[in-house]
């Protein structure tokens, strides 16, 4: 069970970075005609699964020590 939950923080990991990639190629920091940021919802996907990825991997590491 803890090399599956390990295994879901990598891959929650590796979501991010690509969410933060895409997020960079398709929209970067873009300025309407009004001077509003534009962003899309790979930015907030990337933070989201940075946080489940590293919740995941914490808790794995604390399934170890029980």
């Amino acid at each position: 069970m803890r090399q599956k939950i390990r295994l879901g923080g990598i891959a929650f990991l590796a979501l991010s970075i690509a969410c933060g990639i895409a997020e960079r190629v398709f929209y970067g920091a873009r300025l309407d005609e009004n001077g509003i940021l534009q962003e899309s919802w790979f930015l907030p996907l990337s933070a989201l699964f940075f946080l489940l990825g590293i919740v995941l991997l914490i808790s794995s590491f604390l399934f170890r020590k029980r």
